[in-house]
């Protein structure tokens, strides 16, 4: 049976990026979990305090400095890990990066540094990991993707067609592994009040610009705007044998805005 109060005892996760935001809040409930978990980085001073406060609930967990816009510290985080832990059982692909722009308008550096950090970086990670799983019989791959794979806004073609690469290669990857122990989904935020958006909202000065952009995000779904645990709750279910009979799919975590009929 299930021990509902440790659902991951004994897993050693990947979280890809954790100094701050969504990847940090899904770290902190695993290591709650029973998990060992370490999470990259390229924000040292963040990461440094993320690696503090997992290791006061497992000892085990550790920072890892890396810029997975970079195929070189993406694939020596992974060797760390491998060298240190012998492999992990739970690699969740956190990163997204942004630049809002329209199709005749993209910077090809600017395409290239999205597509190596919001999709490439995750199958090197994959590529890292998966003979392990295979070896073990056991595996579980959580990409966190975006709303913005399945339906957009202006100005998101190049983020909305890296994650919805993620997506698609999800679905790809949890047939090619579906007898063999590992499972693969995607959750699809929307949108979530983590630091990123928080920042934003920071960015508008106090009184009537802030009001309005607070308001334009409130009335975006049903529910109220989400935080970051939220998402974090979605990944534990997916991460645990909660979900076990549960693999190629894609989860919104939205607050119901994919069923908004916007004006």
């Amino acid at each position: 049976m299930l021990d509902y109060n440790h659902l991951l005892t004994g897993k050693r996760v990947f979280v890809t990026t954790g100094a701050r935001g969504i990847g940090k809040a899904i770290a902190l409930l695993f290591a709650r979990q029973g998990a060992d978990v370490a999470v990259g980085g390229r924000n040292a001073p963040c990461l440094a305090q993320t690696e503090q406060e997992l290791q006061g609930i497992r000892s085990n967990s550790r920072g890892i400095l890396c810029d997975l816009s970079d195929r070189a510290q993406t694939e020596h985080a992974c060797d760390v890990l491998l060298e240190v832990w012998g492999g992990v059982d739970i690699l969740v692909n956190s990163v997204g990066i942004n630049q809002h722009v329209t199709a005749h308008e993209y910077d090809e550096d600017v395409l290239a540094r999205l597509f190596e950090t919001n999709y490439k970086s995750g199958l090197r990670c994959m590529k890292k990991f998966v003979p392990g799983m295979l070896e073990r019989g056991y595996g579980n791959i959580i990409n966190i993707s975006s709303i913005h794979s399945v339906m957009s806004m202006p100005g998101y073609v190049m983020y909305a067609g890296t994650k919805g690469a993620v997506n698609a290669s999800a679905r790809a990857m949890a047939l090619d592994y579906a007898g063999k122990g590992i499972r693969v989904n995607t959750i699809c935020p929307g949108l979530i009040l983590s630091d990123a958006v928080q920042d934003e909202i920071e960015g508008y000065p106090e009184g009537e610009a802030r009001d309005a952009f607070m308001k334009l995000l409130v009335g975006m779904q049903p529910l109220e705007p989400g935080t970051m645990e939220d998402v974090a709750n979605a990944a534990l279910f997916l991460a645990s044998d909660m979900s076990c009979y549960i693999t190629g799919q894609t989860i919104l975590v939205d607050g119901g805005a994919s069923i908004k009929a916007h004006p």
